[in-house]
């Protein structure tokens, strides 16, 4: 991860501290929180795009029961 910042110098112009994008902060707040994809869901998430590019719609819900089972 790269991340863009400004570097803010105190008088003796020494880093005193970093200004990066609200974007990049939450990202590594989200990592940082654990709220980032578990290694179990990133698991998951290669396994359903896997199904997925081989056509293996058996693999899925569709919308429609999707939403009958959440009872939307």
């Amino acid at each position: 991860m790269t991340i863009t910042h400004q570097t803010v110098v105190d008088s003796q112009g020494k880093p005193a501290a970093a200004l990066i994008p609200w974007s990049e902060f939450l990202l590594i707040q989200e990592i940082l929180e654990g709220d980032a994809v578990t290694a179990e869901e990133a698991a998951a998430i290669r396994e359903a795009e896997t199904d997925r590019r081989a056509g293996n719609r058996d693999a899925f819900i569709d919308l429609a029961s999707l939403k009958a089972e959440l009872a939307l």
